[in-house]
């Protein structure tokens, strides 16, 4: 019969045959062999080709993450080149028009002492106070935004009262809109900062930002306050209810900026 066979056919039912011989051979072997040797060989056999598996893996992800962050690299450098030109002709207008220029806030960093209020805190403890330099009226802001202002001033510390203060308010307006309201806490059944005194004729939406006006003489303008989560109509139905988002996260406050304020104890 082997003789029949063509020889290409004849190599096949060898190899055929090996391999059955082989598979025999281990189901009847296989349990007493030396299994950790083997997976010990094996380690050692392809340990090199892991390590180029995982050498081009890394490569190819190192690749994509550094022509994601040219990209991002690119696009904020334009950006900055547009806030620069938009910066030198803001300054331009107001020099001409003969309005004051704009001055980087001094910021002295200062800890969280101790939180008061629960379970959300309306007051926080500063570590420093008047022999720092720390004064009543003093604005308090974290790098997300505004905190509160500064209410008592003592040697060697301070006492801020914060944003969820019932008792404090502030002026605010919506980015790019100038819609105008003021910032208060509603201590309510779902307590929550809003911005009341919103008429309905302003269009406000979800998602815009909420920054200080500077109308106010104790804030400066352009600090951010929140981010509009929820538009309705108050009890009264005379204006909008708008519920904020704050920027600023009251019960996770370790570290926080004193700007200087007006040096006064009127609120």
């Amino acid at each position: 019969m082997a003789g029949i066979l063509p020889p290409a056919e004849r190599r096949s039912s060898v190899l055929v045959a090996t391999y059955v011989a082989l598979s025999l051979l281990l189901l009847m072997v296989g349990d007493h062999l030396p299994q950790t040797t083997l997976r010990g060989l094996g380690a050692v056999l392809f340990a090199p080709f892991d390590r180029v598996v995982s050498a081009m893996d890394r490569l190819a992800a190192a690749w994509i993450e550094n022509k994601d962050l040219h990209a991002r690299l690119t696009s904020l450098e334009l950006e900055n080149a547009a806030l620069r030109r938009m910066g030198e002709e803001n300054r331009v207008l107001r020099q001409q028009l003969g309005l004051p220029g704009y001055h980087e806030p001094s910021l002295k960093p200062l800890e969280i002492l101790a939180l008061t209020g629960e379970p959300i805190p309306t007051a926080a403890t500063l570590s420093a106070g008047a022999n720092a330099g720390v004064r009543v009226g003093d604005v308090v802001v974290t790098s997300e935004g505004l905190v509160g202002w500064v209410s008592e001033v003592y040697g060697t510390s301070s006492r801020a009262a914060l944003l969820t203060d019932p008792t404090v308010s502030v002026t605010c307006e919506v980015e790019s809109t100038g819609v105008l309201g003021i910032l208060k806490f509603v201590n309510s059944t779902r307590p929550a900062l809003a911005l009341t005194t919103v008429p309905f004729a302003d269009t406000v939406e979800v998602g815009q930002r909420v920054l200080t006006s500077g109308l106010s003489r104790r804030y400066p303008r352009g600090i951010p306050v929140g981010r509009i989560v929820r538009v309705g109509r108050d009890l009264e139905g005379l204006t909008q209810a708008i519920t904020l988002e704050p920027a600023a996260r009251f019960t996770r406050l370790r570290h926080v900026f004193v700007i200087p304020g007006p040096r006064s104890r009127t609120p």
